[in-house]
């Protein structure tokens, strides 16, 4: 019996060397340092989608002040008396429409320039405020309309016929200040 008693207390005659725990602390060390790093992973990929979509916030907030330039355009009446004539070189930031080459080639959105640019949901005409707004972001967009080029239907004809290219230069803005983006487009409006 007294055989069969020692063999069942195992190992308790030997001298144990502390093998396997250590092995099992390294392994929990590596098992928190891999999960560390994947923590870390996670948020930046969060960072990440969160300026990715902070951006297109920014880039449709241009868009959408792009089209409000263009559709005001577009309603303007095709006769004479409906063409939206550029500013002169002197004039205040009160018109719609300025000459081509007033604004620089590759506008910046630090620019002081967008002071003097019309908002989204103001009437370019007449500055009234329609109570139209962008949703979800830091600054409503902005936009610059330049007169590109007037080419006229005939050289004899009427001076007033003709088609008008214009450049719509927009600033759109994310949910976060530092978040823009500049959108340019051309549209073309015809005039009889």
């Amino acid at each position: 019996m007294r055989n069969k008693l020692s063999c069942a207390g195992g190992f308790a005659g030997r001298r144990q060397s502390g093998v396997v725990l250590f092995l099992g602390l390294i392994l929990l060390l590596m098992l928190t340092l891999l999960g560390a790093v994947y923590f870390q992973d996670a948020i930046m990929q969060g960072r990440l989608a969160g300026n990715y979509k902070d951006l297109g916030q920014a880039f449709e907030a241009s868009e959408s002040g792009g089209r409000w330039g263009a559709s005001w355009l577009q309603s303007r009446g095709g006769g004479a008396l409906g063409r939206p004539w550029p500013c002169a070189l002197e004039c205040d930031q009160s018109s719609p429409v300025w000459h081509i080459g007033q604004y620089p080639a590759e506008p910046q959105p630090t620019d002081g320039l967008w002071v003097m640019a019309k908002s989204y949901g103001i009437d370019p005409g007449s500055d009234e405020d329609l109570l139209m707004r962008v949703p979800l972001v830091h600054d409503q967009p902005r936009y610059i309309m330049e007169q590109q080029y007037f080419g006229r239907d005939d050289l004899a004809g009427d001076p007033q016929k003709g088609v008008a290219f214009y450049r719509v230069t927009a600033l759109g803005i994310g949910q976060r200040p530092n978040s823009d983006a500049v959108l340019r487009s051309v549209v073309a409006k015809r005039f009889e």
